[in-house]
């Protein structure tokens, strides 16, 4: 059976591109944010169903508030790091 080929892979997002503090900043928060979200939803047995889904969400949006505060320091050190 022959195999479909891969279609070419898209072009990053020219904020993804770019090295500005900025990018880095929001990289960091969103690198913060899913260890934030994997540590919360690690933190109790798993539910299936709408509650799963629910508590999913719930993780997300806790996680992504935490990381724009910074609590792990993260962001703010990938972003010292360029000068």
């Amino acid at each position: 059976m022959p195999v479909a080929p891969l279609p070419p892979a898209a072009p990053p997002p020219a904020a993804a591109a770019s090295t500005g503090k900025p990018a880095l900043l929001d990289a960091g928060q969103k690198f913060e944010a899913m260890m934030l979200e994997r540590l919360l939803a690690s933190a109790r047995p798993p539910a299936r169903g709408p509650e799963g889904d629910w508590r999913a969400m719930a993780d997300r949006s806790v996680a992504e508030t935490l990381a724009r505060q910074s609590p792990l320091g993260i962001a703010a050190l990938l972003e010292k790091t360029v000068k």
